[in-house]
Order: C-alpha cells, then sequence, then structure tokens
C-alpha cells in the first residue's frame, strides 16, 4: 500500500478551516457488538453523512487493550484515546455511525471532520458489499510507541492490532496489525482532549490526500470519493454475478512449470502477525517508502517456485536494495516492489520466468493468485488469496487475504477502504528458449 514516509512527520494544520458539520443520524449511543440491518444499502446519491437506521437485533461485545510497550504514559492522557477506539469500533462492528467529534478539542475543526469522513466512508462502502460485513466480535490491542510532551501539544504514537469475526464469516479470524496512529492531546478543565489524530490506513489517508489535492470543498470531495466507489462496487457485483451464472470461460494457458501455491500460502502466513509486524531481513523492508506490500507478495510467489527474471525488458528480481534495470543478478528491479510495476511484468513478460493471466474474471481466482487494489484509477496495494469463500449454494461470495502495510491474515477482500480491484492469475513460470 502506497504512504506517505513514516521518517517524516505529517504537517499539522493549525489553521482550522470552518466547516459546516453536518447533522448526523440519529446519535444514541449503541452498546458494543453486531448491527442487525444487512439489507441498509447506500447508493451513489447518498452523502457519507446521511442517516443510517437503528438495527433491530441484539449487539454482542468487543474489547480495547493497552498492550504493555516501553513506554510510560499517564492513564489520564489514554482516556479520549480510548474513547476513540471505543467509539470507533462499535461503529465499525454495527455499521453504525457515531460522533467522533465530540472527542475532539475543537469538534467542529477540520481534522475531527476527516477523522468522521473516513469512518463513514468505509462504513458505507461496507454496507453496500453483499457481504454481512458487520463484526460479531472484536479485539483490538494498542501498544504506545513514543510519547513526547515537549512541545505545546502532546504527541502520542501508537501502534494497533485488532483480530475480528466478520458476520457473514463467523469461525473465521480476520487479523491486522501495525496500523499506525498519532495523536495530539492537549489538557483542558476537564482532563485530557483530542487537539488532532492521524491514521496510516488506506480510507483516512485516501480522503485526507483527496481533500488536500483538491481546490473543492471537503465535503464535496468527500462525497463524490463515496459515490465513485460506489459505482464501482456496483460494477464489480455485476461481473461476480456473471461469474457465477458460469457465462465466463477461463483463458487455458499450458506452463512448462507449475506454481506451488501450498509453498507460496505457507511463506504468506509465516511472514505476517495478528500482533506484530513481521518482516523477513533477507528483502529488506518498504514500510518507509511505499509500503512493502508488493516486496511481500513477490515474496511468497518466489516461495512458491517463480524464479526471479533478469532477462529481457521486464525484468523481476531482488538480489539487493538499489535498483537494477541491467541483464544481471544483482540489485532490485521495481516490478519486485512496486504494485504498477509488478502488474505490468505480469501482464508483459514472455519467455522466461513468471507466466500469468490479467484479463481475467476478478472472481475467477485461486488461492496464491495476487489481488490489486486502487482508487480513481491509480493502483495501490498488493494482497495475495489465502482462500475462497463459498456461499450456500457454492457460489463464489468472497476472497479472504494476507498483506503487507497494513499487515492482514484471512481478511476479506470486499472490506477494503479501496474499492477498485483487478485479479493476476499466477500460472506457472516457462524455461523460455
Amino acid at each position: 500500500m502506497k504512504r506517505r514516509k513514516n521518517a517524516i512527520r505529517r504537517k499539522r494544520r493549525r489553521t482550522m478551516i470552518g466547516l459546516v458539520l453536518m447533522t448526523i443520524m440519529a446519535m444514541g449511543v449503541v452498546s458494543i457488538g453486531v448491527m442487525a440491518n444487512s439489507d441498509a444499502v447506500a447508493t451513489s446519491a447518498s452523502s457519507i453523512f446521511d442517516a443510517k437506521p437503528e438495527s433491530n437485533t441484539a449487539k454482542s461485545g468487543g474489547n480495547i487493550k493497552i498492550r504493555e510497550s516501553d513506554e510510560t504514559i499517564d492513564s489520564a492522557m489514554l482516556k479520549p484515546i480510548n474513547d476513540y477506539f471505543e467509539t470507533y469500533f462499535r461503529a465499525m462492528a454495527n455499521l453504525e455511525t457515531e460522533d467522533l467529534t465530540g472527542i475532539f478539542v475543537d469538534p467542529t475543526g477540520e481534522n475531527a471532520w476527516v477523522n468522521q469522513s473516513a469512518m463513514d466512508y468505509l462504513i458505507q462502502l461496507r454496507q453496500s458489499q453483499s457481504n454481512d460485513l458487520r463484526m460479531s466480535d472484536y479485539q483490538c490491542g494498542l501498544t504506545v510507541t513514543s510519547v513526547d510532551t515537549n512541545s505545546d501539544a502532546i504527541e502520542v504514537v501508537l501502534l494497533e492490532d485488532h483480530t475480528v469475526n466478520f458476520a457473514f464469516i463467523p469461525d473465521v479470524e480476520s487479523s491486522s496489525s501495525g496500523i499506525t496512529h498519532t495523536f495530539y492531546l492537549t489538557e483542558t478543565a476537564d482532563g485530557y482532549a483530542i487537539t488532532e489524530h492521524y491514521k496510516d490506513e488506506d480510507s483516512f489517508l485516501m480522503l485526507e490526500e483527496a481533500i488536500e489535492g483538491s481546490y473543492d470543498d471537503p465535503e464535496v470531495v468527500a462525497d463524490e470519493l463515496l459515490s465513485d466507489a460506489l459505482a464501482v462496487i456496483e460494477a464489480l457485483a455485476e461481473e461476480k454475478d456473471g461469474f457465477n451464472s458460469g457465462a465466463w470461460e477461463s483463458e487455458t494457458v499450458t506452463v512448462d512449470h507449475d506454481y506451488d501455491t501450498e509453498a507460496a500460502l505457507d511463506y504468506a502466513m509465516t511472514w505476517v502477525d495478528a500482533i506484530e509486524v513481521e518482516r523477513n531481513d533477507e528483502y529488506g523492508s518498504y514500510d518507509r517508502y511505499g509500503g512493502n506490500c508488493n516486496n511481500y507478495i513477490s515474496q511468497c510467489l518466489f516461495a512458491g517456485g517463480i524464479p526471479m527474471d533478469s532477462d529481457g525488458d521486464n525484468k523481476w528480481k531482488w538480489y539487493g536494495e538499489e535498483v537494477d534495470l541491467d541483464e544481471v543478478d544483482w540489485g532490485r528491479s521495481p516490478a519486485w516492489t512496486g504494485v504498477e510495476e509488478f502488474y505490468t511484468y505480469a501482464s508483459e513478460n514472455d519467455g522466461y520466468g513468471l507466466v500469468a493471466l490479467v484479463d481475467e474474471n476478478v472472481y475467477s481466482g485461486s488461492i496464491g493468485d495476487i489481488l490489486q487494489y486502487g482508487q480513481n484509477g491509480d493502483w495501490l496495494h498488493s494482497v495475495i488469496i489465502t482462500d475462497v469463500i463459498t456461499d450456500s449454494d457454492g457460489k463464489m461470495a468472497d476472497y479472504l487475504i494476507n498483506s503487507n502495510t497494513t499487515d492482514r491474515i484471512n481478511y476479506p477482500a470486499s472490506a477494503y477502504g479501496y474499492s477498485e480491484l483487478r485479479l493476476i492469475k499466477i500460472l506457472g513460470w516457462n524455461d523460455g528458449q
């Protein structure tokens, strides 16, 4: 996943833009747990601030836990942070929006608005999916990594991990780890409160950067982003229906050597963790340079027997950190670590090396194949398929995936904040001439 360099602290926009904050739905506080109405589907004409119906069934529980770390933090400072996560996870578990802005010193400030909007955006995306993406249970862990009290606002950086059970696959534990949060706190007469909060995860970064890159009113930008995403989800639903109807025929291609999906999956499960970030030092780490996602899936394919390729115009190799485009077994090619570059290699390579298909139905994938996520034609994230979920009629319902940046294990493909999706079917490899 492409993200800002973590080594560079986000610019804190002290000048808040006066925004007319929406009247958010019937705001009542709901108890932690599951939402009921899986039929609530947003349309492309909806605003992300529109009210959502209350659920009609009982809700079950979840938990926020502060993990042990080397950092010492006052429990009073943790209170608004804990309130933030409790509110956020209640809303995501039920897919019913709650008021995040009230936790901020300035509820009408731009940063409070972005936090609310990013959450509401993801809620509506998940509501629009055919799968029931409410959570029947969740466990969230927070690890404080740094506390800086030497500036006007107290800066608290922490890593989030969570394991959730989505309603449509209640027996599957879907985990995420390595999600960086930066909170800025100030002390008020009523205790500590949040002045700003930033999150290194897809939907938050996408919305924040879209607003920063536009001269339009932030609410207009957010609504356009949602409208475009819902249109893509509708088109993908039609593509899934086409696949399940049997109307799709996959291309037949012969290869010299098969892809070892079992070995690729074993590697994919080895180099992720539900709590801590795991990286194989033999291949470096690119989390600070746009994301480690494609580096991770390249390693999985290599473990599955796909050989590195230093030949010809299209190369896929990692022998070291430095970029090298020569036909030598040295350095790395952009296709090893880059999302778009890997797609180009997979689609254009002939002769020696990888054999893949890129024009197949998105829902015709298998374990070990690669999915890529994008937004508005910009492809941002690569993941590997770990399982194919079918419904009671045996029809394709969803994929489970693993990824780096954010690290995910057995996570539903449909639960992502990116809406655009494309498939790279990994067939094997050829000896060449």
